[in-house]
């Protein structure tokens, strides 16, 4: 039925309340907002009619699936967690993985009602506010109100959920007689739980696990949308830390990661730094003055179950951001993706989030930007999320930048920065890409102008008046960098196997290349074929080989209901044309029992070719064939049903987002009619067309009614196999300031201290620190100078700590502070460590030229009631490979102190790495009194 504009801007704006006026549900008093509605659906619907699911009493045991190993298991119930979570175990576990997974159930849920756990003011734990914000739990496809969570060998440390489990019988329910799996299922290694054995860090990976069933029970997304979502609840939705760059994979150079492709997402590309990238853009949208959370969530909750609508990017983002700051619409009004121009919504909201990652870098508050799109949420204002740096920077007694730049993915940025040119004019060449959009941000001066951002196109220029940090900041907004073009990228092309005696036309790679690619929908079609009016023996014959995605299991079915053949494939189908001048498809079967598979398989779907019928197709229309032929086949299809006819002849080729084959091949296309020859193929007579998967703007999905709210134009498809993942943009720019011959802020000399995070990939480093320890690491003075401010980076992983302190001492025992120095404390608030601490020095110690010092990282002992009184203190430090860590007296020898009346220190205890402290220092010139302004702030950091 056609929705009302009320029910229209429900599914796009509040898809929970959506979905509860579709399946009747009502909330009962008192009932958890996870399954708010639970006791309504069975009581007063018929929606669970196949038996609500029962559980056995704690320590009973459940024969489940493990999904690690892939094989059936025991697993004990060994908890129920505030009436809603079950804990099992399976057999073989440890007694310590049975207590941190209650543990950490017990803190998500809050069970103690502990006040450093409650994320909101109306909100008493984590559990409750993720399902407030983000949705209850898929429970009207499970007819159950229990989550479980099952701790199971592996063979790796990770977590996973099977949205399959949960949807086993979408979109009705499971039965009684399904398996224990089907069910909200989340799965916990116990290896991670080895590698972790922090009940804090296991309860924040239930949160953003169980985002993932949240989001499931919306449909599907593109993968960097709903991890980027997860991410953003297990920490600012929470009102925790944010994932720090520095989790999980290594990687080499922070520059590298912030350019690449906005959805990039392997280990090769950007360290999977996606999680981290998506889910603080979320966090930069929720602001009030943004999008706020609710829309915030709604953004990242849409998601489909019809698989022609699924969006991907700008799908979603474009129709989202272009409400940022105005609220929610009176009026569903569905757009067309602007790719003429790079004023695109998306485009403003990535340039503006990267400006306030910028922003972060100037010290002082009252000094950055006041417009809300330049800042980051309150919370995160004073610790940097990335690192400041890591940035490419030009020193203001390094003379004027000329002709600088930095190669842009889609999506990605480039921020440089200028420390503190005094009356600098900065330009963007005029033979600049016009796709790569640059802002420029000037911190303001004390007492003089505010801070301000200006754009600047191609050939445009802009000066700041007196003493200013400023801060380049570009990113590749090209308006078709996320999307594919009509008419680009032909998939058909002829070739030929040895010796070559006729070609062959072949859906594969581009040449060069070994596979075809991914997301693809595109045909070879015959020239009109004038058919003669006998029935008798009228076919169509050709040869064909094919090697495509492989087959799938017996027995599984796709997304819409059809039992699924395969992924990727090919159809063959006749077009005609209607009396209305219309065009018509119709898919041919080949002729003999085995049909485009084996025996009766040979009806069932492959996956992609629905992407060419926008939801109208059926089962059968979905036929096609998939997997490897094993080598060249001959191929018959009847015509008899389109004599007296003129038709194409057409072979459709689909493919899906993920793995790919060679391709498939057609040679020696005949038609025939009693064994006379009507059509024989030349390769001029053949061509190739393309077709767009994209769904209508407005059009709803036959599933769940939610409407497309953003299309692309006609012809484009979504790049969503990233084809242009590695293509680049520049856009030069320069600056020039002014050089006053006495020495004044901007002709003093700085210089970056200490390391920039760096790991390889798959073998990072890391350190608990404890109290009564400091990590030291030993730094050289480039000049006579001082110290204004550093920045430790941490995981966010920590028990018993209430700060991180840092000194500066002494290179010799009993290794005293440096005169005129003191110890300075960074707050560690909460459960979570807030992963940067600032220190700023004011007017800190006077090092001559080469004088040696050591920086010295501890932490402080503070016990929160969550905490286990059982396991240790420590704080979670990620380290870098130097290769001086064990050389004694060079610069980057580091050494693990412990301060006290048996002082002891031990050389290289990380066998060749340091911890990440990053310093800047600053020049004073000969009888000069320490400076106390410019860019550094002389007031001391959270």
């Amino acid at each position: 039925r056609r929705l009302e504009e009320s029910e229209l801007l429900q599914a796009v704006w509040d898809r929970s309340e959506y979905r509860s006026k579709r399946f009747d549900l009502v909330p009962s008093p008192g009932e958890h907002p996870c399954f708010a509605g639970f006791q309504h659906m069975v009581n007063f619907t018929d929606r669970c009619t196949g038996g609500v699911r029962t559980y056995p009493d704690v320590g009973e045991k459940l024969l489940f699936s493990n999904t690690g190993v892939r094989r059936m298991s025991h697993f004990t119930l060994k908890a129920v967690v505030a009436g809603m979570i079950n804990v099992w175990i399976e057999d073989g576990s440890t007694a310590e993985h049975e207590d941190l997974a209650i543990k950490a159930a017990r803190i998500y849920t809050n069970e103690l009602d502990i006040p450093e756990l409650h994320p909101a003011p109306t909100s008493r734990s984590w559990m409750e506010h993720e399902c407030k914000i983000m949705g209850s739990m898929p429970f009207m496809y499970t007819c159950s109100n229990k989550i479980n969570i099952l701790v199971q060998e592996c063979r790796m440390a990770n977590a996973w959920v099977i949205p399959s489990d949960f949807l086993r019988r979408y979109p009705g329910p499971v039965t009684k007689d399904d398996s224990p799996n089907a069910d909200i299922v989340f799965y916990m290694c116990q290896e991670m739980l080895d590698r972790d054995p922090n009940p804090y860090a296991a309860a924040n990976t239930f949160a953003h696990e169980l985002a993932h069933v949240i989001q499931g029970g919306f449909g599907y997304s593109f993968n960097t949308m709903t991890e980027g979502g997860a991410t953003w609840l297990e920490g600012p939705l929470l009102n925790l830390p944010p994932r720090p760059m520095v989790y999980a994979w290594g990687f080499q150079d922070w520059n590298s990661i912030l350019s690449a492709h906005i959805y990039a997402n392997t280990k090769e590309l950007n360290a999977r730094k996606f999680y981290q990238i998506h889910g603080m853009f979320l966090s930069y949208l929720s602001q009030p003055a943004l999008l706020g959370d609710a829309a915030a969530s709604s953004l990242q909750n849409y998601q489909t179950f019809d698989p022609a609508h699924r969006p991907f990017g700008r799908n979603a983002y474009d129709y989202y951001l272009q409400h940022i700051g105005k609220g929610r619409p009176e009026e569903f009004i569905p757009i067309t993706m602007n790719v003429s121009s790079t004023r695109f919504a998306f485009a403003e909201a990535l340039l503006n989030y990267r400006v306030a990652l910028a922003a972060q870098c100037i010290l002082e508050a009252d000094l950055r930007p006041s417009e809300p799109q330049y800042q980051m949420p309150t919370s995160m204002r004073e610790r940097p999320y990335w690192d400041c740096s890591s940035f490419p920077v030009h020193w203001s007694t390094d003379g004027d930048v000329h002709g600088t730049s930095a190669e842009i993915h889609y999506g990605g940025a480039a921020v440089f920065r200028l420390a503190l040119p005094r009356d600098a004019t900065v330009s963007v060449a005029a033979d600049a890409d016009p796709l790569v959009r640059t802002k420029v941000l000037a911190a303001g001066v004390p007492s003089g102008p505010r801070a301000e951002v200006r754009e600047l196109s191609a050939g445009e220029s802009v000066r700041f008046e007196g003493l200013r940090e400023i801060y380049v900041v570009q990113v590749n907004v090209d308006p078709e960098g996320e999307m594919i073009a009509p008419g680009r990228a032909p998939l058909w092309r002829t070739t030929c196997d040895p010796p070559c005696e006729s070609k062959a036309w072949w859906a594969g790679p581009a040449p060069g290349g070994e596979l075809y690619a991914p997301n693809m929908l595109s045909s070879l079609q015959s020239p009109l074929v004038a058919l003669p009016e006998t029935k008798d023996g009228l076919e169509l014959t050709f040869d064909a080989k094919w090697d495509m995605e492989a087959e799938v299991a017996e027995g599984t079915i796709a997304e819409d209901g059809c039992c699924l053949h395969g992924w990727d494939g090919v159809q063959v189908r006749v077009l005609t044309t209607d009396a209305a001048g219309g065009e018509k498809a119709t898919v041919l079967k080949p002729s003999g029992p085995e049909g485009y598979g084996n025996g009766a398989r040979g009806s069932c779907a492959v996956a992609a070719l629905a992407s060419a019928y926008h939801g109208e197709a059926t089962c059968n229309d979905l036929a096609g064939w998939t997997g490897s032929s094993g080598g060249w086949t001959s191929q018959r299809f009847s015509l008899s049903d389109f004599a007296n006819r003129t038709v194409r002849i057409e072979w459709l080729f689909a493919s899906d987002g993920s793995v790919a084959g060679e391709g498939f091949w057609v040679d020696r296309a005949r038609v025939r009619a009693r064994g006379a020859l009507v059509f024989e193929g030349r390769e001029s007579e053949f061509t190739m067309q393309r077709y767009s998967a994209s769904p209508r703007p407005g059009e709803l999905g036959r599933h769940d009614g939610v409407p497309v709210v953003a299309a692309l134009p006609s012809g484009y498809t979504a790049d969503d196999g990233l084809t242009k993942v590695m293509q680049t943009r520049s856009a030069p720019w320069s600056a020039s300031w002014s050089v006053h011959p006495r020495r004044e802020a901007e002709d003093l000399r700085r210089a970056y201290l200490g390391w920039s995070y760096a790991a390889p990939t798959y073998a990072r480093k890391t350190l608990w620190l404890h109290p009564g320890q400091e990590a030291c690491v030993l730094q050289r003075a480039p000049f006579r100078g001082v110290l204004r401010v550093a920045t430790l980076f941490t995981l966010l992983d920590k028990i018993g700590v209430g700060a991180a302190t840092l000194a500066l001492r002494e290179t010799q025992p009993p290794y005293a502070l440096v005169n005129g120095s003191r110890l300075l404390l960074s707050s560690s608030p909460g459960v979570q460590d807030p992963g940067t601490h600032g220190f700023a020095f004011g007017r800190g110690p006077v090092f001559e030229e080469g004088s040696a010092f050591l920086t010295c990282v501890g932490v402080e002992e503070r016990r929160l009631p969550a905490d286990d009184p059982a396991r240790a203190p420590f704080l979670h430090l990620p380290l870098r490979a130097i290769p001086t860590a064990g050389e004694r007296g060079a610069v980057g020898a580091t050494a693990l102190l412990r301060p006290g009346e048996a002082l002891t220190t031990e050389l290289d205890p990380w066998k060749g790495h340091t911890f990440v402290l990053r310093s800047e220092f600053v020049e004073v010139a000969t009888g000069a009194a320490t400076p106390t302004r410019g860019f550094l702030s002389t007031s001391s950091r959270p």
